[in-house]
């Protein structure tokens, strides 16, 4: 179940990454929001998931992720690795 959940999200992460830049959900994905931060501890984010599957930072992840069967190598990696 937590393997299908985790190829469900990855998927769902390599196609936002295979869109046009100017994309709003692009743009909100990997935006930075202004002002000051909360004060106490951080809420879990879904990036937040995506890095602890595939053990790197999102930046990198979204280089990788451009073309199709790079992405399917992604998933596929990060379920070998952590969904078993």
């Amino acid at each position: 179940m937590v393997q299908r959940i985790m190829e469900r999200t990855l998927g769902v992460f390599g196609h936002i990454c295979g869109t046009k830049d100017t994309m709003l959900v692009k743009e909100v994905m990997f935006g930075m929001m202004e002002g000051e931060a909360r004060r106490g501890r951080p809420c879990r984010e879904w990036m937040d998931d995506i890095e602890e599957c595939c053990g790197e930072e999102i930046r990198t992840l979204n280089r990788k992720a451009q073309g199709r069967c790079a992405r399917r190598m992604l998933v596929k990696t990060a379920l070998d690795t952590y969904g078993r």
